[in-house]
């Protein structure tokens, strides 16, 4: 029996990071965010114009499973810095959402080959949403 990601799960972790972000007062929070977190934007935001201005990005700085799980943990570290409350929905939401990666890349990880890529290829596009939301929603001023 071939193992699978389910889409509900990755598409829900997009949809559950934007909606967070679009809330006004997540906003004016994560703009008011901890330097730590606003470097973390301005660096993310400097490699994806790096990656446009060059035209593809490195697919060995992005893809595999390793690179994957970094990434993920490095938006929860980010998440976990922006909103340090426990009991702010925000950060609850986020991790949420961050958890369903984990789980989607805990599925593909035993995967084959060809199947485990086509994974890594969904759950890269849904990382970069949910970063590049991240991102917008720190560095808006």
């Amino acid at each position: 029996m071939a193992k699978f990601i389910p889409k509900p799960t990755l598409f829900s972790a997009t949809a559950i990071a934007q909606k967070v972000l679009s809330n006004e007062e997540v906003r004016k929070r994560l703009i008011a965010a901890p330097g730590i977190v606003i470097d973390w934007a301005q660096q993310q935001r400097a490699l994806r114009r790096e990656a446009n201005r060059r035209g593809l990005p490195d697919p060995t700085s992005r893809f595999g499973q390793k690179s994957l799980e970094r990434r993920v943990e490095s938006l929860a570290v980010v998440v976990v810095r922006a909103f340090p409350n426990y009991d702010d929905p925000a950060r609850a939401d986020l991790l949420k959402a961050i958890e369903g990666l984990r789980v989607a890349l805990a599925i593909a990880k035993p995967m084959p080959f060809v199947q485990r890529k086509k994974a890594h290829r969904r759950i890269d596009d849904q990382l970069d949403q949910m970063e590049a939301a991240m991102v917008d929603a720190v560095l808006a001023h």
